[in-house]
């Protein structure tokens, strides 16, 4: 993956399994974002609260709050309504993307997701969020 512009795009990265959660935080700190993780739904949603992003990266299951309930209650926040949401989830199928298409995500990607996928995603919506 390449590096950023020189401005660090700053990113929400919540995943209940660690291993996935270091993987991806390390192949985005490696391509030059600036990445806070939680563990799940309702973490998500108190980080979100304290400090702006520019992408939130989302997987669906998640204990306490899971990521499609998480989505909706960051949709009906002024300070996160406009914040480009993808969800990166192994929950795989029509009716789970439309679900979370519908309460508010961006994008959705299967996992496993190579890098080079997210990263296209990422320079996506953040060029989409500068233009606006």
């Amino acid at each position: 993956m390449s590096t950023p512009s020189s401005v660090r795009a700053s990113i929400l990265l919540v995943d209940d399994y660690e291993d996935s959660r270091d993987m991806y935080a390390e192949l985005l700190l490696l391509s030059g974002y600036r990445v806070v993780t939680a563990n799940d739904g309702q973490e998500a949603l108190e980080r979100a609260s304290r400090e702006p992003f520019d992408v939130i990266i989302m997987d669906v299951a998640l204990p306490r709050l899971d990521g499609i309930s998480a989505t909706r209650v960051l949709r009906s926040r002024r300070e996160t309504k406009d914040v480009p949401i993808v969800m990166l989830s192994a929950m795989v199928g029509s009716e789970v993307r439309k679900t979370a298409l519908e309460a508010g995500a961006d994008e959705f990607l299967e996992k496993p997701c190579l890098p080079e996928q997210v990263e296209i995603v990422l320079r996506r919506l953040l060029a989409s969020k500068r233009k606006c």
